[in-house]
């Protein structure tokens, strides 16, 4: 059986493909690394949590899919500096990155926010694109591609998460300069817009005043409040593949046609 840690566990699965996948312990990362290992990537989950990471890909592991754990904390130089020379001296390559990892404090307005709150929400959620792009980005070859995970609140802002909407909608304009920076390079880059996704930290807390509010006004177009990871996971897998080969630049909602 095939050890959770370490990129060396997978390298005899039968395929070259490495995708790593930030904040892949649970919710929309788990479902994405899920997905892109039953079609045979192997995959290298990253999240900060170590156990519960470690506990997540166990469960992959005991299906036989080619899914490994790497700690580490995606909003740290160091950490991230650490996780890619690992990843150099393990497999020697990255073929796809998910940048998925964030967080949502809920830190209220510019008005109320601390200096703390908006630094930390920044760089988690915006820096760390930057940082795992730039410590990654020498391994991937022509052909390989980048998908960052932003939200639909930065396309239509809802109340009282004015720093997660400032990094997020950072996530968006970043995206766009290296999708063009990085053409040359034979690299694709584009943008994930969730809309309200049923993941368990999201069924945990349908009271909160700013998930209602996000529902109000999706006005559920398709007859339903809610998404599933998996209909998030299945579109990464689109703009990571070949078939999205002349896809570059995009930003793509996955929310049911809440924003038309």
């Amino acid at each position: 059986m095939r050890t959770i840690d370490r990129v060396g566990s997978a390298v005899s699965d039968g395929t070259d493909r490495v995708a790593v996948v930030t904040g892949g312990a649970a919710g929309l990362g788990l479902a994405t690394a899920e997905l892109l290992a039953r079609h045979g990537q192997r995959v290298v989950v990253v999240d900060r949590d170590a156990e519960r990471g470690r506990a997540a890909v166990a469960d992959l592991v005991e299906s036989d899919l080619p899914v490994w754990f790497e700690h580490a904390d995606v909003g740290d130089a160091a950490s991230v500096e650490a996780l890619a020379a690992r990843l150099r001296d393990g497999v020697g390559r990255v073929d796809a990155l998910v940048n998925n990892a964030g967080i949502a404090m809920r830190e209220g307005s510019v008005a109320t926010l601390t200096l703390k709150q908006w630094e930390l929400t920044i760089r988690v959620n915006l820096t760390s694109v930057y940082l795992m792009s730039h410590a990654l980005i020498p391994l991937m070859p022509s052909g390989s591609s980048i998908v960052n995970v932003s939200t639909t609140g930065a396309l239509r802002a809802v109340s009282g998460t004015d720093a997660y909407l400032a990094a997020k909608g950072g996530v968006i304009s970043l995206s766009k300069a290296m999708a063009v920076s990085l053409g040359d390079l034979g690299i694709r880059v584009n943008v994930v817009c969730p809309g309200v996704v049923l993941t368990d930290e999201v069924a945990g807390r349908t009271d909160d005043p700013r998930v209602q509010a996000m529902l109000a006004r999706s006005g559920a177009p398709q007859g339903r409040d809610f998404g599933t990871p998996s209909e998030f996971a299945s579109v990464v897998r689109f703009l990571l593949s070949d078939d999205a080969s002349y896809v570059n630049g995009t930003t793509l909602s996955v929310d049911g046609g809440a924003l038309s």
